[in-house]
């Protein structure tokens, strides 16, 4: 499915399935710093429907985190958002500080090295304990996204650049 957002809208994550019998779901977020309980999302179904509603709980739970919307009351409410988008305005998403950039932004951006040229664009962010990786191009190849590389993220450009060591393209 794809979701079409406006340029002063971001897709923050989507309802994984319905979570026990109280009508809470699992979300998988995509920028979990910028959901946050009490905030009203845009929820996108499968077939296109849009709807708002106020996310009033919110807690971890292992990789994802699961919350109840207002009005959701039960399991059967629940399994009805299953698939659904969630989209939220710029606007209500916290700053972010310098260097800082939303998984969103830079999906789609495209990665060049310095030495080896384009490498594709940005498929998903994985968070690592020692940094985010960028997953890029057909083979899903993981650049850092370390000062340590060069890094410069060109937002208006849509490029990332960066320095890879050389012998990067032989650790695929």
């Amino acid at each position: 499915m794809t979701v079409e957002r406006a340029a002063d809208s971001l897709l923050v994550g989507r309802v994984v399935n319905a979570f026990g019998v109280r009508g809470e779901v699992r979300l998988a977020l995509a920028d979990p710093a910028a959901v946050r309980k009490g905030m009203t999302l845009d929820l996108v179904s499968r077939k296109g429907a849009r709807s708002r509603a106020r996310l009033e709980t919110l807690r971890p739970h292992g990789d994802e985190f699961v919350g109840r919307f207002a009005g959701c009351e039960n399991a059967t409410a629940a399994a009805e958002l299953q698939g659904a988008m969630l989209v939220a305005p710029r606007s209500d998403l916290p700053p972010l500080g310098g260097g800082a950039f939303r998984q969103a932004d830079l999906i789609g951006l495209h990665v060049v090295d310095a030495r080896l040229g384009a490498l594709g664009a940005v498929r998903d962010v994985r968070h690592y304990p020692s940094c985010d990786m960028l997953v890029v191009g057909r083979n899903k190849t993981l650049v850092p996204m370390l000062k340590a590389y060069g890094l410069e993220v060109d937002l208006a450009a849509k490029t990332i650049r960066v320095t890879l060591p050389e012998g990067f393209e032989d650790l695929g």
